[in-house]
């Protein structure tokens, strides 16, 4: 999927409940992990802010779950920016196992900037600079996969047939 980081897990025994499936809360820690990467990618670093006495955090989290996962199980999570707004950015995840992309889990995460207070404040100018162009970039992205894939097909159907 473009435009989407990805990261891989293992399942381990200590995340299963008692029925030998991945407890639902674990696939929240899969999320929140996968999420402060690509932060951390974006060039947000949450540790920085945290030592300002900000902070950034997770205020709303909605899962949707497919099928389980059990112990053993290899899996990717994938998330991306999905909007922004003055205070929050959207994120949405998905989790597939691996190899064979078999489907475990949507979710969508609201991350919120919050001040020393931990009220809401707008997106600072550097971390919303660095979003905005984190989203160009993947969205330019996607667009030169999508032209060259035109590309492709006109050349197989049109000219590979003289």
């Amino acid at each position: 999927m473009s435009g989407y980081h990805e990261v891989e897990f293992s399942v381990r025994d200590y995340e299963l409940d008692k029925y030998g499936v991945v407890n639902n809360a674990i696939f929240a820690n899969y999320c929140q992990h996968a999420c402060c990467q690509l932060m951390e990618k974006i060039g947000i670093n949450i540790d920085t802010i945290a030592q300002t006495g900000n902070a950034v955090a997770l205020s709303e989290l909605s899962l949707k779950y497919i099928a389980p996962l059990k112990i053993g199980d290899k899996l990717m999570v994938r998330v991306r920016v999905s909007d922004t707004s003055a205070a929050r950015v959207y994120f949405k995840h998905f989790i597939v196992k691996i190899p064979n992309e078999e489907p475990g889990l949507e979710a969508c995460a609201t991350v919120v900037w919050l001040d020393k207070s931990y009220r809401p404040v707008r997106i600072p100018p550097g971390g919303r600079s660095k979003i905005v162009q984190f989203i160009r970039h993947v969205s330019y992205q996607k667009g030169l996969t999508h032209i060259f894939e035109v590309f492709y097909w006109i050349d197989i159907l049109f000219f590979d047939k003289m």
